[in-house]
């Protein structure tokens, strides 16, 4: 049945005049609980200006309405926000300011798969039910093949042990032909390695025989050993270097084999697949060391060892030891077992070295960091005189994978440069010295040019430098541009960014500091949006970041503000819910919808229409630019505009949007006038709590 044939009379609304509305006027309204406006909770007292409207909490936005001559508190969730998402989004009560939101919920109804919110990716993961975390889930799951779901050493993917009496295969036979037994398990066993090479370690069948804190006894291990062997003359430098196909692997030595006495080790560094570790030994005197290879009992690790002239170790660890650079003259950093005595704004995983250098006049500066393995990537840090403290970084730079640091007229003085790195790498490191430079005009926050709503602007930003920090990407290359508003608005801002890089955006004060900081958003998939609703009139900075300074695309996108709509029509084309011609913020849930539509970006092998869905109309009077943002919804969303007289019209080309990232589903497109139907679908059957933020800019074609 359609609302407007519904003449039931709502028990929430109190009539105009009636005795009972007079009477249910509550004392705290004044009385003004009545009239077609009844139970508005963003309506307050009489007022003739906004001056009069201030309610005193901080997530409204306070204004005389004149129609009404009545104040009008509309919330803004955004102030409310905790910056976490599993928590749930926190909403703003006009009346109460703050409170908290619903946690995001992931339980399915599938017991096959264990359900858990993921803060860094802000998804729900459905891993497979893997009771004893060995990778291989219970047999009477899909994909399962583990007949013994609480020994981690029983799988349908370990190899058979000979001689134990266990089906360690789970093929339903005991000790058959072709079971391995452990090799180089123990020293007893120990492989002997006494030159430089490469080996295959299989760790099948082992057992974790040396705990050490790089390969804890508490964790799922298994370890091998190795005889190093020096031979006599001159002592030797052996670095050791172990990849392996799981998440840990770990190499550590000791004073005598079977021992913990003068250990030393050298944890598991994680990579894009598998993990590494790496251990260089310095001055070794002739003799046999032993040498633990530790991993996943099932690993495969490959060691590569290499025997050198013996060096000494970097003495640089410190401020106070830090090793001077020369200008134009490259310098080898050995990130090997260094030391993490600094603290940065861009992360290093195994400590750092640290170089010092001084300018007698201004000059602009570059530092050249690249990597000469692939160990790891190198991270830069440029602190003032005083180094130690963390306030003494002027600036930071993470390789991607190598570096270029710059910093553009810096005056006189004593510097100090400390190398980091991803992992354990090598890195060649030199500096570079120039005459000052003027910045370009949009280089800072002092007065950067102004930006065109709405108008999509390319960036160059390789002769820029980080010359504002409001904590949204650390050492990235920036450009800063005025953004005003001359009404209460709602704001978009998106960047386009190339591939291998990380993008950022941000919204702030004109002051461009991080207590500045109104929106934020960075990520390492193109494009990354930030958004800001209910901004007061005036002036804001936007600010563009690149982390491996590359070109970029910046577009401000505004509308007035307004609260986010609840949708809960448009399960079907019966009543597809009307969407304002000036676009606006929507928010529904399509997991008690039904599933009516299909997508072209969806995942292959879906049920028919694939996942539950609902449907929006939106009706263009002129050619203009649409954009359509699910940012903050809480599943793996769809998201398809289709066209036509009719709903549910055809699906447009290139206007099917999978959200199976945290930046969720993204559309910006360029449509002529006429009807368009907006589909907010689910991602391979998913279904949930959705976001939708829609911009419209006339004239746009």
């Amino acid at each position: 049945m359609g609302c407007a044939t519904n003449t039931t009379r709502s028990p929430l609304r109190v009539d105009t005049g009636s005795e009972a509305g007079a009477a249910g006027a509550s004392e705290q309204e004044g009385g003004l609980n009545v009239g077609p406006d009844a139970g508005d909770p963003t309506l307050g007292g009489p007022c003739a200006d906004d001056t009069q409207c201030a309610d005193g909490i901080d997530c409204t936005t306070d204004s005389c309405d004149a129609t009404m001559q009545r104040c009008r508190h509309v919330p803004n969730d955004a102030p409310c926000g905790d910056g976490v998402y599993c928590n749930g989004e926190e909403v703003c009560d006009p009346r109460l300011g703050c409170g908290a939101g619903s946690p995001v919920s992931c339980a399915d109804a599938d017991p096959c798969t264990i359900d858990t919110c993921v803060e860094l990716t802000h998804s729900c993961s459905r891993a497979p039910r893997d009771a004893d975390g060995d990778g291989d889930p219970v047999w009477n799951c899909v994909g399962g093949g583990d007949c013994d779901d609480t020994n981690p050493d029983v799988s349908s993917k370990a190899k058979e042990v000979c001689g134990n009496g266990i089906d360690d295969n789970c093929n339903g036979e005991i000790d058959e032909k072709g079971c391995v037994v452990p090799a180089h398990d123990t020293c007893a066993k120990a492989l002997v390695i006494a030159e430089s090479g490469f080996t295959s370690l299989s760790l099948a069948a082992t057992k974790l025989d040396y705990p050490t804190s790089c390969a804890p006894a508490d964790k799922q291990l298994g370890d091998v050993v190795v005889a190093l062997t020096v031979p006599v003359g001159d002592p030797q430098d052996v670095d050791l270097v172990a990849e392996a196909n799981t998440d840990l692997v770990s190499l550590a030595t000791a004073n005598a084999c079977g021992k913990t006495r003068g250990l030393a080790c050298a944890a598991s560094i994680a990579r894009k697949q598998g993990a590494l570790s790496r251990l260089r030994l310095h001055g070794l005197t002739p003799g046999v060391y032993p040498i633990y290879v530790a991993a996943s009992p099932a690993a495969d690790v490959a060691l590569s060892v290499t025997y050198s002239a013996a060096t000494a170790p970097p003495a640089n660890e410190t401020c106070g030891t830090a090793q001077p650079l020369v200008p134009g003259k490259s310098e080898t950093a050995a990130l090997v077992g260094v030391n993490e005595d600094l603290t940065s704004a861009c992360k290093t995983e195994v400590g750092e070295l640290v170089y010092s250098f001084s300018l007698d006049q201004p000059e602009d500066v570059r530092v050249f960091a690249s990597p000469l393995d692939r160990n790891g990537a190198p991270q830069l840090s440029l602190r003032d005189a005083s180094c130690k403290a963390a306030s003494s970084e002027l600036t930071c730079r993470n390789g991607t994978p190598s570096a270029e640091l710059f910093a553009r007229a810096l005056p006189a003085g004593q510097y100090y440069l400390s190398v980091g790195a991803s992992g354990p790498s090598d890195v060649d490191v030199r500096l570079e010295e120039s005459p000052p430079t003027v910045a370009p005009p949009d280089e800072g926050c002092a007065e950067p040019p102004t930006i065109a709503l709405g108008v999509t602007e390319d960036l160059v930003l390789a002769d820029h430098a980080d010359a504002v920090d409001v904590g949204c990407l650390a050492g990235a290359p920036d450009s800063s541009h005025t953004v005003t508003l001359t009404e209460t608005s709602d704001v978009l801002l998106v960047e386009r960014f190339s591939k291998d890089d990380t993008g950022a955006v941000s919204l702030s004060l004109p002051a461009c500091q991080k207590q500045s900081q109104l929106a934020c958003g960075s990520s390492t998939q193109s494009p990354v949006r930030a958004s800001a609703f209910a901004v007061p009139k005036g002036s804001y900075r936007a600010v563009a970041e690149s982390a491996a300074g590359n070109p970029v695309s910046l577009t401000v996108l505004t509308r007035k503000a307004a609260p986010a709509t609840l949708v809960t029509q448009g399960d079907d084309c019966s009543a597809p819910f009307e969407v304002p011609a000036s676009g606006g913020r929507f928010k529904g849930n399509t997991a008690n919808a039904h599933a009516d539509f299909s997508a072209g970006c969806d995942l292959g092998n879906q049920g028919k229409n694939g996942a539950a869905d609902q449907i929006l109309h939106l009706a263009l009077s002129a050619p203009s630019r649409v954009v359509l943002d699910m940012s903050g919804s809480a599943y793996e969303t769809m998201l398809s505009v289709r066209s036509g007289a009719t709903c549910p019209g055809t699906e447009l080309p290139l206007s099917c949007a999978a959200g199976y990232l945290s930046e969720r589903s993204f559309l910006d497109l360029d449509l002529a006038s006429g009807d368009y139907y907006i589909q907010v679908d689910g991602y391979g059957g998913d279904a949930g709590a959705w976001s939708l933020d829609i911009y419209v800019t006339p004239n746009a074609i």
